[in-house]
């Protein structure tokens, strides 16, 4: 009867699942992003957050530093929550369930901010003269259109870390064979989509923004998002879906549980006459001397009267296994390389943000007089070198470093990384400079009071920086994901993405707290404040050279890290048969 049921469960998998709704899935990835953010940028947040600066200052009339710490909050949120998002599906409501129902919020938010554009008392009056005596938004107007943020970030905590492992869920029955090269060509279709999505979202749509006006643009947006909502729940039927199970986010929290627990033993100098606690069926393990701390939270004692008995009667909130406490410790172990790279997600959050307002003062023509350049789509230079930089590197770079340097390995993962460092720090710099000569320029022309003044000065100026920063950002954050899925155990894989979606996080956190800290400092005594809401009499070029030596102390932070950082000890516990010790690698 087993049997029986075991064979018709394999073919109702047969049925559904497989490549059919895998470009649904897909789809819904093309539904929902913010902009310039490594592998995971999607369409319709990008195009929002992309214009969203000068949304914030041409139809609420808020200041320059005013608009940009509401988007920083607004990614911070939208890069937070995914974390969340991820506890949620895997021990929870499963990832079906949790795609649709965030595609359901994010359609809300998107929906809502259409309706800011399209329902005048929605938004402040409309200002004759721009900085000059201009209603401020009502707070009921600011609950809307933090409310309609709020939505599009609580649908960033599902769609963004569920939909790959989603998709992997179509094919997670067919045969090995098969399976590996489905997912290598999912992989391969996974984030030729997304590239294809940022690049429709900083063009077209910001185009549709730009030149038909808002309605249209965020209209196209929302339309977008219900389509797609409506077509997932379409597909329902051919789904696989997986039931939540056991969650690794908690059985890391209950190492921390259970070691803070048994704070009061008192471990010895060595392993002998003590017994752990390991998973049914698994070899012996003792854990590693690193983070001696945690091993309190494998000591069999009074949970269990032996190993082999105490495996099916122990509480997981009482005592852990040995694998669990070495999951925990790789992780630490990596908190200092991450937190090095954090500043590199800091620059390229506030590039994004400031660039655009740039780029709105400077000559936008490019190649004809008809043809104006949206200044949100200013970041294309940046796209465009970091998708062009990730699908050479293996296939052009590589072999050319190669054979220039005769070595087999050029650059280790660590070096991409501080190369990506190195290139943020440039980019800053290089800003500060182009941004100095704009800011001459306006004065030359006459144009240091009007802060709506175009310059003749050509929207090119600001291509190097987004090029270094798109570098920058294909080196470090690739070099991120391949660090992480290295010295990480497989098991602890869902953590890679959510790693880098918290560094945006904590990076824009940051960002708040340094505009906000800069233009209290530099607006004493009368003070044009650095970061004014006219460009022309603000001095963003020393704000870019602030962020510029931070970098270079986030340098020397990061070659210390580096120097210190021992990959070789990582995920490593020691396996005992009898009086033998030999290192086990969970990596394996």
């Amino acid at each position: 009867m087993e049997g029986h049921c075991d064979e018709h469960r394999q073919a109702n998998a047969r049925k559904k699942g497989g490549l059919r709704p895998i470009p649904v899935i897909i789809g819904n990835v093309f539904g929902f992003t913010k902009s310039a953010n490594e592998v995971s940028e999607r369409i319709v947040s990008s195009s929002v957050t992309a214009n969203l600066i000068i949304y914030l200052t041409t139809k609420y009339h808020l200041g320059a530093a005013s608009s940009a710490i509401i988007i920083f909050v607004y990614q911070a949120a939208a890069n937070f929550l995914p974390v969340c998002g991820a506890i949620v599906s895997d021990a929870l409501l499963g990832r079906y369930l949790m795609v649709t129902l965030t595609l359901f919020s994010c359609t809300i938010g998107t929906s809502m901010l259409f309706l800011t554009s399209l329902i005048p008392k929605l938004t402040p009056p409309i200002c004759a003269i721009p900085n000059q005596g201009c209603a401020s938004a009502t707070p009921l107007q600011l609950f809307i259109l933090c409310a309609c943020l709020g939505f599009m970030s609580l649908g960033a905590s599902g769609v963004r870390p569920c939909c790959l492992a989603f998709a992997e869920d179509q094919i997670a029955h067919w045969d090995d064979t098969h399976k590996d090269r489905a997912l290598r060509s999912l992989f391969s279709w996974y984030y030729v989509s997304v590239g294809f999505a940022q690049i429709v979202a900083i063009t077209i749509l910001v185009y549709f923004q730009d030149q038909m006006g808002w309605k249209i643009g965020f209209g196209v947006s929302a339309a977008i998002m219900l389509s797609m909502t409506l077509v997932n729940l379409a597909a329902s039927p051919f789904y696989v879906k997986v039931k939540p199970e056991k969650s690794i986010w908690v059985s890391l929290l209950q190492v921390v549980v259970v070691a803070v627990k048994n704070r009061h033993l008192v471990l010895p100098e060595t392993h002998q006459n003590i017994q752990f606690h390991n998973a049914s069926g698994s070899r012996e393990l003792v854990p590693s001397e690193k983070m001696r701390f945690l091993n309190k939270a494998c000591i069999l004692g009074n949970h269990a009267t032996s190993v082999s008995y105490g495996v099916s009667n122990t509480n997981s909130w009482n005592i852990c296994t040995v694998e669990q406490i070495e999951n925990l410790k790789s992780l630490l172990s990596v908190v200092p390389m991450w937190s090095a790279m954090v500043m590199t997600f800091l620059i390229q959050i506030q590039n994004s943000s400031f660039g655009v307002l740039q780029a709105a003062t400077m000559d936008r023509r490019i190649g004809t007089q008809k043809f104006q350049l949206p200044a949100g789509s200013i970041s294309i230079f940046e796209i465009v070198t970091f998708t062009i930089w990730s699908g050479c590197y293996d296939r052009c770079i590589v072999p050319f470093l190669r054979r220039i340097t005769g070595r087999q390995q050029v650059l280790n993962l660590k070096q991409r990384m501080g190369i990506g460092v190195f290139l943020s720090i440039l980019s800053m710099v290089v800003a500060s400079t182009v941004e100095t000569y704009r800011r001459k320029a306006a004065v030359m022309e006459g144009l240091q009071q009007a802060a709506n003044g175009t310059l003749q000065m050509s929207v090119l100026w600001l291509a190097p920086q987004y090029v270094i920063i798109g570098l920058a950002g294909a080196l470090s954050t690739i070099g991120q994901i391949e660090f992480y899925y290295a010295v990480l155990p497989k098991s602890m894989g869902s953590f890679v993405l959510a790693l880098l979606f918290f560094a945006s996080g904590v990076a824009s956190v940051i960002a708040t707290l340094v505009v906000k800290t800069v233009n209290m400092t530099t607006s004493r005594n009368g003070m044009a404040p650095w970061l004014s809401n006219n460009l022309n009499e603000g001095h963003y070029n020393y704000y870019y050279f602030l962020l510029a030596i931070f970098g270079a102390i986030d340098m020397v932070y990061f070659i210390v890290c580096s120097y210190v950082f021992d990959e070789s000890s990582q995920n490593m516990s020691l396996e005992t048969g009898g009086d033998a010790k030999e290192m086990t690698e969970f990596l394996s």
